[in-house]
């Protein structure tokens, strides 16, 4: 039964070989035209030159960067975005060149850099916190393109247009920074071009940098806080008085300021340095910073009394001989101990003083310190 069936078959295929080789080469050459057509569609698609964008950011190639995005316009959205923000930076005629300056040198560097690792992450919430606020304030994070290239996500609109996007966490400020740019078909082929939410992304590290100025504010001033109560537990101050007098020559005020406290630490003091403010019916006079060389040990007690001369024509001595009585006001300035400790503070402000430029939306320390490391 089989022999006749195959025997038909090599007839049929011994008279139609021809034909049928024909039809197989039209197979071939057809299947080969339509993956050949794909392929080339897919090679101008948006997903090809995204996937090409993905390749050269991790390692950084900087020749196939340049030729797949527009630097230049991005950075310059970013700068003009910036200018608006931050009206004191960098101010003058030529703000938005002089912002787009530091944005691409950043931007240079991350791609010139060797450094493809991303940061540490997860550390203790406290530690981390007071360690970010330590850190010199950079605009971009050092592993931004390894953020990127990781991140990187595409939503195609039309056959001549796609968005780009990514998650950037920045970890000195700790803020996640979602940028978005606009994907455009050239003649030459797709080019990432623009930054569709640049003043969002601006708004969003103004809105970072008020926090972390607050947040050092607040660390500074609570240490300061608890410098302070060290010292006054330490050599707890018991009385400050002063008085005030025209020497015999009528030309010389000699104010006398009278001190007393007791060591109760288990540390001898050895040097102090006292913050005294002297007032009259609650307004201030004068304030000095009196100094001595002392050694207070544990259970023992400061009676000191410094001397201070002023010229008797002068505003601070007028005004202490025609005030009525003196009040003292005293706290440590500086305290050394026998454990070779340095207890210090400075003056601090408590609340954050508005700034008081019109327009200016911010503390007033803001436009005084430098924003970020150039």
């Amino acid at each position: 039964m089989k022999k006749p069936i195959l025997s038909t078959i090599g007839t049929f295929i011994s008279r139609h070989l021809r034909s049928l080789a024909l039809l197989s080469l039209f197979a071939v050459l057809a299947t080969g035209a339509y993956y050949g057509w794909a392929y080339y569609q897919y090679r101008q698609s948006a997903l090809f030159a995204f996937t090409g964008l993905q390749q050269a950011l991790i390692p950084p190639n900087a020749e196939e960067l340049a030729v797949r995005v527009d630097f230049n316009t991005l950075s310059e959205e970013l700068a003009t975005a910036a200018g608006r923000a931050f009206p004191f930076f960098k101010k003058g005629d030529d703000q938005t060149h002089a912002i787009k300056h530091i944005i691409q040198t950043h931007l240079l560097r991350a791609v010139l850099s060797k450094d493809t690792a991303q940061g540490k992450k997860n550390e203790n919430a406290a530690e981390k916190l007071e360690e970010r606020l330590k850190q010199t304030l950079q605009v971009l994070p050092a592993d931004v393109l390894p953020q990127l290239a990781d991140s990187l996500a595409l939503k195609p609109i039309d056959d001549h247009t796609a968005l780009v996007s990514a998650t950037i966490h920045h970890p000195v400020l700790d803020e996640k920074f979602v940028p978005v740019m606009r994907m455009v078909r050239m003649p030459d082929g797709w080019i990432l071009r623009d930054m569709v939410n640049a003043e969002d992304l601006v708004q969003q590290f103004r809105a970072a940098l008020l926090k972390r100025h607050t947040a050092r504010h607040e660390l500074m001033t609570g240490r300061h806080d608890a410098l302070l109560r060290r010292m006054e537990a330490t050599l707890p101050l018991q009385s400050c008085t002063a008085g005030a007098g025209l020497l015999s020559d009528n030309s010389t005020v000699l104010v006398v300021v009278h001190a007393l406290a007791r060591n109760i630490s288990k540390l001898t003091v050895k040097n102090i340095s006292l913050d005294v403010k002297i007032t009259a019916g609650g307004q201030p006079l004068l304030r000095r910073f009196l100094n001595a060389a002392c050694d207070i040990p544990p259970g023992s007690d400061l009676n000191h009394r410094w001397t201070i001369e002023l010229d008797g024509q002068s505003e601070a001595a007028r005004a202490l001989l025609a005030a009525g009585p003196l009040h003292c006001q005293g706290s440590w300035r500086t305290m050394s101990l026998s454990s070779a400790e340095v207890l210090h503070v400075e003056d601090m402000e408590h609340d954050l003083p508005p700034c008081d430029q019109a327009g200016h939306d911010h503390p007033r320390a803001f436009c005084l310190k430098p924003i970020f490391k150039n």
